[in-house]
C-alpha cells in the first residue's frame, strides 16, 4: 500500500499553481514538470521530520533555482511584469483610478497553439475603459505585432443588460503591451460592464496567420467608479460679432476624465450664409488657462506646441441652428480657478470664389488669392483615377496657405467648354507660421515645399488637359477668429 506524504503533496500543488501564474518558456515549463514528477512518493508513515524538511528544502531550492534560471536565461522576462502604471505609461486619469483603488485584476490567461493571451490590469469608469493585454509566444516573449483587431478579432464592451456599448482598439503608445482603450462621448450609465474578447486569428501581413481560440470574458463592477462622478452646472453666454451664441452648460467630473458641455446657436443672418445642412458643419476653437495665463488644454488652436489632453468629443443637433457640444479631457483643475477662453470657430458657408488658368502656359508657378487663402499652382498632369477604374483624371498640383479651414470646403471644376466636374483632394497638410504664445494666428499649409510634395486637386473624369481650367470653391470652411470672450471657472 503506497502512502502519499501530505507535506510533499502540498508543496507540489503549490509549485504547480505558481507555474500557472506566469508565462514560462516551454523549456523551463518542462523542467518544472519533470522535477515535480520525479519526487518519489513516501512508502512509510514513519518518516522523520528531518526527511520531510529535507524534501521541502530540496523542492523550495528547486523552485528558486528555476526562478533564477528563468530570469537570467530569458531576456524577455521583464516583459512579463509590464504595467499600465510603469514609467511613462499612466496619465492623470489612470493615476487617479489607482489612487482610488479602482484598478481591476481579472487574471485572464488563455493558451492555444503555443500563444498565451494575458490580461492582468483593467480600469473602467463612465469616461473610458483601459486594458493592458499581452500576448506571449512559446519562448515567453511578448509579441507586439501578432494581434490585429477587426472583423475576425473583436473586444467588445457590454452593459449590465447585455447591450454592446463600445468596441476596444489598440491605442499603440507602448511596446510593453497592447494598450486597449474605448472612450465614451456620453458618460456610460451602468452598474456593471462585461469585456468580451473574440480572438480567433493571430498574424500580420508578413507571416502566415494562426487560427485558434483565445476568447475571454470578464466583468467589471462600476458602482464605485459611478459614485465618484460629480456634476457642476456652469453659466455664461456670449454672442460673437458674426451671429454665433455660445452657452456654457456643465462639467461632469469622473475618475478618468472631465466632460465639458456647451451649446451654440446661429442667428438668422448666419443661417442664411449656411443654407441646407451646411450650418451643421462647424468646429469650435478654445483653450483653458490658469490665472497666470498659462495653458492647460487647447482644442483646435493654430498655436504651436499646444497642450492636448482631449480624449473624445461629440456634437448633436438640438434644433434648427442649435447644437450641443461635449468634450472629454483627461484633466481640468478641481480646486483652483481657471479660465475658459473662446478663440474662434469655423462653419461651412456658400462661397463662389473662382480662379482660372491655362495649363499650357504654366511655365512657372501662378498664385491666386481666394478670399484670404492663397493657392500657388505649379502644374497639371494626367494621373490614374483614385476610384480604381483604370481611367485617367487631371491632377492640379499646388501649394496652399489657407487661413480658412479645409475640412468642409467643396470645389467644382469647369473646362473650356463649360462642362462641370467634381473635385476631390489628395495630399498632406500641416500648420504653418504659427506662434508658440498665440491660439488664433497661423495658417494651414497644403503640400510640403521642403519635400517637393505638392497637394493635388483631382478633377474627376477629366481625362485630358483642357485649354483653360476654372476651379470654383462652392463651399468655404469659413474660419472666424474675432470672438473676444473668457469665463472664470471654479471661482
Amino acid at each position: 500500500m503506497s502512502y502519499h506524504d501530505p507535506v510533499d503533496h502540498k508543496i507540489k500543488q503549490f509549485l504547480k499553481s505558481k507555474t500557472r501564474d506566469v508565462i514560462l518558456p516551454d523549456t523551463v515549463q518542462l523542467a518544472v514538470e519533470d522535477a515535480l514528477s520525479s519526487l518519489s512518493e513516501q512508502k512509510s508513515k514513519k518518516k522523520s521530520y528531518f526527511i520531510q524538511w529535507r524534501w521541502a528544502a530540496a523542492v523550495i531550492a528547486l523552485f528558486f533555482a528555476i526562478g533564477a534560471i528563468t530570469i537570467y536565461t530569458v531576456p524577455t522576462f521583464a516583459e512579463m511584469i509590464r504595467s499600465l502604471f510603469a514609467k511613462d505609461n499612466p496619465d492623470i486619469g489612470l493615476l487617479r483610478a489607482q489612487e482610488l483603488g479602482l484598478v481591476h485584476n481579472p487574471h485572464i490567461k488563455v493558451k492555444d497553439k503555443g500563444y498565451t493571451l494575458v490580461i492582468e490590469e483593467a480600469v473602467a469608469d463612465p469616461t473610458r475603459v483601459t486594458v493592458a493585454l499581452q500576448l506571449f509566444d512559446k519562448e515567453g516573449k511578448h509579441d507586439r505585432h501578432k494581434l490585429n483587431l477587426g472583423e475576425q478579432n473583436t473586444i467588445s464592451i457590454k452593459d449590465a443588460q447585455g447591450n454592446t456599448v463600445g468596441s476596444m482598439y489598440d491605442m499603440g503608445y507602448t511596446n510593453d503591451f497592447y494598450y486597449m482603450v474605448e472612450f465614451f462621448s456620453e458618460p456610460l450609465q451602468t452598474d456593471k460592464i462585461t469585456i468580451e474578447g473574440n480572438i480567433n486569428t493571430l498574424g500580420n501581413r508578413n507571416v502566415p496567420s494562426i487560427e485558434g481560440n483565445w476568447d475571454f470574458s470578464f466583468d467589471l463592477d462600476m458602482k464605485e467608479a459611478n459614485s465618484k462622478t460629480r456634476v457642476e452646472e456652469l453659466s455664461g453666454t456670449y454672442i460673437t460679432p458674426h451671429g454665433l451664441t455660445v452657452h456654457l452648460k456643465r462639467i461632469t467630473r469622473m475618475v478618468q476624465g472631465v466632460r465639458f458641455e456647451l451649446e451654440t446657436e446661429l442667428d438668422d443672418a448666419a443661417l442664411a450664409r449656411s443654407p441646407g445642412d451646411l450650418w451643421e458643419k462647424q468646429a469650435l476653437s478654445f483653450h483653458f488657462e490658469n490665472l497666470d495665463k498659462e495653458e492647460i488644454h487647447s482644442v483646435n488652436p493654430r498655436k504651436l506646441g499646444y497642450m492636448d489632453s482631449l480624449m473624445t468629443f461629440d456634437y448633436s443637433v438640438i434644433e434648427k441652428g442649435k447644437m450641443r457640444w461635449s468634450y472629454t479631457f483627461k484633466y481640468l483643475p478641481e480646486n483652483e480657478p481657471y479660465r475658459f477662453v473662446l478663440d474662434g470657430y469655423s462653419i461651412a458657408e456658400v462661397d463662389g470664389s473662382k480662379f482660372s488658368f491655362r495649363p499650357a502656359e504654366l511655365s512657372e508657378p501662378k498664385s491666386f488669392k481666394v478670399l484670404k487663402d492663397r493657392i500657388d499652382v505649379i502644374g497639371t498632369s494626367l494621373e490614374k483615377s483614385q476610384r480604381g477604374d483604370k481611367t485617367d483624371e487631371l491632377a492640379v498640383l499646388f501649394y496652399g496657405k489657407m487661413e480658412n479651414e479645409i475640412n468642409h470646403e467643396a470645389w467644382k471644376a469647369y473646362d473650356s467648354s463649360g462642362r462641370q466636374y467634381n473635385v476631390s483632394k489628395r495630399g498632406a497638410s500641416s500648420l504653418m507660421d504659427t506662434l508658440s504664445d498665440h491660439w488664433k494666428e497661423g495658417f494651414i499649409g497644403m503640400g510640403d515645399r521642403n519635400m517637393a510634395s505638392p497637394y493635388e486637386y483631382r478633377i474627376e473624369e477629366l481625362d485630358h488637359i483642357p485649354e483653360e481650367l476654372s476651379l470654383v470653391r462652392e463651399v468655404v470652411d469659413k474660419r472666424y477668429k474675432d470672438p473676444n470672450w473668457s469665463v472664470l471657472l471654479n471661482e
